[in-house]
């Protein structure tokens, strides 16, 4: 493999003094289903989400929405009033962890006040946090799986078993086994019991929610997915199992609302299990993440889910988003802006990465003494994807969501390093519109 080049074709070039700072984005925005709640978030796009929980953090009577940040955006968690006002945030994770969040609260330590628990979404370990009502982390948390898993953790809580606390419930998302964990608190989370809800060998993901000491699970990442009902007594039991036929690659999330079980799946509709009633919440990404208080339910645009693919990896570039998606086994791993070719100059298709660069020199001569020459020096992450065109670093703009280059695709440095890391010779590159 080439560990070094030189681009002499039509490349990118953008002056740092040519550059507008706007982005292209939709916000996320939290609505309810009998219209009363209408939140727009000022952080996050669409594609990336956010994932909600509603409860009752003061014990006064008013729920507070917690909003666990979407992929792209720094691990934050937000309580806001139900006027969208904010009462704080704080950092759950390391800043540079981007990968989105789960949020839940409930009272697992039986103090009679509800505790936020998070989880990192897919491309995060599964490290578990847990923290008071304020924020205030409670101890450092505890890994739900092996270190080493990626596929993101899935939470449930409620009581379980009738005692002073609620269970705590750590589920493996898409890519992962159905290996539900229960833990309890004894002055830290501790596993109390393990099963696997489903085959062994399904890779689907699980999702799960409590109520009415019961545990509902339903697989994730297929067009038919069993839902099943669970209690957990002197040992796991399944009283019963339905399979769901829905016109969706998968399910995001799962809720209870008036003592019914409902669905949400990854083309925006919001299903009740047991009247089959659906009703369809339209969000850029398709993915709904919904919460019930027991009287309303809260929605809001999750991050983007699936594609109908089996490659173990395969990058799509969308030109009319100017976005880049990467997935693995049509599980998304990662998306962000990008800036491809003016006028049309990015070529559509099927390609695939032809070389891993860690260096290439884009420099272009249009004739001796010409105002548009151009010499940016050795560049690096480079993935050439055609003759002449690379998926590459772009430090001379931040105008990413727009076109910009004569043909390359542009990248920030951070996605650039992420996806260089992550691409291997060979996946399938397809340039739509």
């Amino acid at each position: 493999m080439n560990r070094i080049a030189i681009a002499i074709t039509i490349l990118t070039i953008i002056s740092p003094s040519h550059v507008a700072l706007s982005f292209h984005r939709n916000p996320v925005s939290i609505q309810s289903t009998d219209n009363t709640i209408s939140i727009e978030l000022a952080v996050g796009d669409e594609m990336g989400g956010a994932n909600i929980a509603v409860a009752d953090l003061g014990n006064d009577g008013t729920d507070e929405i917690l909003v666990g940040a979407g992929l792209g955006s720094e691990p934050r968690v937000r309580v806001l009033r139900q006027d969208g006002s904010e009462i704080g945030n704080f950092l759950a994770y390391a800043p540079n962890m981007g990968v989105g969040l789960n949020v839940v609260a409930c009272d697992i330590t039986g103090d009679g006040f509800k505790e936020i628990i998070t989880a990192p979404q897919r491309g995060g370990g599964p490290h578990i946090r847990v923290f008071d009502r304020y924020g205030e982390p409670l101890y450092e948390g505890f890994f739900a799986y092996s270190e080493s898993f990626r596929g993101g953790v899935n939470l449930a809580c409620g009581d379980l078993v009738g005692d002073s606390g609620a269970e705590l419930v750590t589920l493996p998302a898409p890519g992962g086994g159905p290996h539900v964990r229960i833990w309890s608190w004894e002055n830290k989370m501790e596993l109390q019991e393990e099963f696997f809800a489903f085959n062994e060998k399904d890779r689907a993901g699980v999702i799960g929610v409590v109520s009415d000491k019961k545990l509902f699970l339903a697989q994730q990442h297929t067009q038919t997915p069993s839902l099943k009902e669970i209690v957990i007594h002197s040992q796991v039991t399944t009283i019963d199992e339905e399979e769901l036929d829905l016109d969706a690659l998968g399910l995001y999330d799962i809720f209870v609302h008036k003592g019914e079980v409902y669905v949400t799946t990854t083309n925006g509709v919001i299903y009740n299990t047991k009247t089959n009633v659906s009703t369809f919440q339209e969000t850029a990404s398709g993915s709904v993440s919904a919460e019930s208080n027991g009287e309303t339910i809260y929605t809001v645009s999750s991050r983007f889910m699936f594609t109908p693919s089996t490659d173990p990896k395969k990058i799509i570039v969308d030109i009319s988003q100017q976005r880049l998606y990467a997935f693995e086994y049509g599980v998304l791993s990662n998306t962000f802006l990008i800036s491809s070719g003016l006028n049309g100059a990015t070529p559509l298709g099927n390609h695939e990465v032809l070389a891993k660069i860690p260096e290439v020199h884009y420099a272009w001569s249009y004739g001796p003494g010409n105002p548009n020459n151009y010499d940016l020096g050795w560049i690096p992450y480079n993935l050439r994807i055609y003759p002449h065109i690379y998926i590459h670093y772009a430090p001379w703009h931040n105008n990413f969501g727009h076109t910009m280059s004569h043909g390359c695709i542009n990248v920030a440095l951070a996605d650039i390093m992420w996806v260089y890391e992550w691409a291997e010779e060979g996946i399938p590159v397809i340039v739509q519109e």
